[in-house]
């Protein structure tokens, strides 16, 4: 039996007996939680270290995603160019290095707020390129019929990331103080790369008879326009992010200064919001297992972009608003976790082994692209018409958004189709 047989018949066996899958999936859990410590501790250094404006830190934060826009695109003909393992190697130690760079340079005296603003650019360069990879890596470790339980396990372990991810996070800052807690997130990235080390499934290139970058990015980009099923889901992707990041925009100003909640209780809102996005990552396939994929994607459409009409609805009593907008965003969370896991696993599995790269390069730049002006869109309908009616705006905008879905061929799967579908 040659190494390629050998991969296909482990692959084909339960995911649970899938050893390579579950070392890529520990080694990804383990670096999702030193993410979230990052996402406390970076910003705390910014403000506690270098005492940076409320507009530096603003642009810390674009800069983290700023590499998405410009670089998934070029970045998906890499991946479906070269082996995908190596480059997440590169990029998971490049961000190792990178992160445990900024203690280094605090314990130094020699961190500016310049040299910041290249890290984190940095960090989200070797992001997008790691990102980019895993999509496309997945369905290389594990058959089609395991994709929505292998994805349903990685956004668990994102949802329990965000959930105890900042506790953790905060309880390192505090011991150790802000920059020095990163170089815990240095660490994880190493287990990662580690992890990734130790597997053994090969994994086979095609080589692309077009070698001009610009052809081979309008290819990616038109395989997603005609097939129908990636046409809907980055319309709606992309409508859905433009509304969530809308309402992240608005949420924490008018829970402070319109509804006066305490900063612990809106981190405790958040943090239950997570629990939901673990829930429906638990769920999601045993759901598309036992039901119609079809109707299981659509029951998670209307009850994540339906969530939101919660948030707004309740300005009177301040036990009662919490509690509804408790239940907005954990509603939001939990059906957009199994809209997620089952969106993932149908763009994977209609897309050619070859254009897994640019395919998923394209829905992440499409669906950002459009989604990151939504908190500049956000921030002026609130300053224009008032927190709550901003954000009753952005609740309408998700029904909006999953017009796309619920009007599509999508509802009417019975189960995930194949690459040959067109």
């Amino acid at each position: 039996m040659t190494d390629i047989d050998e991969a296909a018949d482990v692959s084909a066996k339960p995911l649970r007996h899938n050893r390579d899958f579950s070392r890529f999936w520990f080694g990804e859990t383990v670096s999702l939680f030193g993410v979230q410590v990052t996402n406390l501790a970076l910003p705390l250094t910014a403000v506690i270290v270098l005492n940076v404006r409320p507009e530096e830190l603003g642009l810390l934060r674009s800069l983290a995603f700023l590499p998405f826009l410009f670089l998934a695109l070029p970045f998906g003909v890499l991946v479906d160019r070269n082996a995908k393992r190596p480059l997440m190697i590169l990029a998971n130690l490049a961000r190792a290095v990178l992160v445990g760079l900024v203690p280094v340079l605090a314990f130094a005296d020699a961190l500016s707020m310049p040299i910041l603003a290249a890290v984190v650019l940095a960090i989200g360069v070797c992001t997008v390129l790691f990102e980019v990879c895993w999509l496309s890596y997945v369905p290389v470790l594990v058959e089609k019929e395991h994709l929505v339980a292998a994805n349903g396990r990685v956004s668990a372990s994102s949802s329990a990331a965000e959930f105890a991810g900042p506790g953790l996070g905060g309880l390192l800052v505090q011991v150790l103080t802000a920059p020095y807690a990163l170089a815990v997130n240095a660490g994880s990235y190493l287990v990662s790369v580690f992890s990734l080390l130790t597997i053994r499934t090969p994994e086979e290139v095609t080589p692309s008879a077009k070698r001009h970058l610009g052809r081979e990015i309008a290819e990616g980009i038109g395989f997603i326009v005609r097939q129908p099923y990636l046409r809907v889901l980055a319309v709606a992707g992309a409508a859905f992010n433009f509304c969530y990041m809308f309402v992240e925009a608005l949420f924490v100003i008018y829970a402070v200064r319109d509804l006066n909640m305490a900063a612990g209780t809106i981190g405790g809102i958040l943090a239950v919001s997570a629990i939901g996005g673990v829930l429906g990552a638990a769920l999601a396939a045993r759901l598309v297992g036992r039901y119609r994929f079809g109707r299981v994607y659509v029951a998670a459409v209307v009850v994540g972009y339906g969530g939101p009409l919660l948030i707004p609805l309740v300005a009177g009593p301040p036990v009662l608003a919490v509690v509804v907008v408790t239940a907005g965003f954990f509603l939001m969370r939990a059906g957009l976790t199994v809209a997620n896991v089952a969106g993932s696993s149908l763009r994977q599995a209609v897309t050619p082994r070859e254009l897994l790269g640019r395919m998923t390069a394209g829905m992440r730049t499409l669906m950002w692209g459009i989604g990151t002006t939504g908190a500049l869109v956000g921030g002026f309908v609130g300053g224009w018409l008032g927190l709550r009616t901003g954000l009753w705006v952005a609740a309408v905008g998700f029904l909006v958004a999953a017009l796309p879905i619920l009007l599509s061929r999508i509802p009417q799967l019975r189960e995930m189709p194949s690459a040959a579908t067109r």
